[in-house]
């Protein structure tokens, strides 16, 4: 009867053991990647970044752009910062970017300079209050908020990027 008992006890553990998944450390990793935020995020479509605080953006404090400039390096993006539409201009005419990212306000002066280029890049509008938000996401759905954090900015590229077959 003990060896009835002790057969039975067995079965019963192999059967609830046996069924589970075998969880090692690799394991873990793998189901841990998919919750993972955009800030350990390395690109798989590095971009070629403008980054254009004209007109519209002198109030911007000259810290959180070169802080959003570094961080979209450490992704893997190359990114150049112009603060003068004289200087847009010369920057679209040597280098064929595939992003600007720009205050929703600059962005006729920008369609203005790109007119001459010979690689048109993918528009980001940055939203601020007043923008006339409806109007600008007729043309430019992926436009985002002044107040967007780095993995929303760093997604939408991503977005871009995906879209342009690049």
């Amino acid at each position: 009867m003990n060896a009835k008992r002790l057969t039975q006890a067995a079965l019963l553990a192999g059967l609830c053991l046996g069924g589970n998944p075998a969880f090692g450390c690799g394991e873990v990793m793998y189901r841990m990647g998919g919750a993972l935020h955009y800030r350990a995020f390395i690109t798989k479509h590095p971009a070629q970044i403008l980054l254009y605080s004209g007109t519209a953006g002198e109030q911007r404090k000259v810290k959180d752009v070169d802080e959003f400039h570094q961080n979209l390096e450490r992704a893997g993006h190359k990114v150049t910062l112009i603060d003068s539409p004289e200087a847009l201009a010369r920057a679209v005419a040597a280098h064929p970017y595939d992003v600007i990212i720009a205050r929703a306000a600059d962005i006729p002066a920008i369609n203005a300079q790109l007119e001459h280029a010979m690689h048109e890049p993918s528009l980001i509008p940055v939203l601020t209050p007043g923008s006339d938000e409806q109007s600008v996401r007729v043309h430019y759905p992926l436009a985002l908020q002044e107040n967007a954090n780095l993995n929303q900015f760093l997604k939408t590229i991503e977005q871009t990027m995906r879209s342009r077959g690049t």
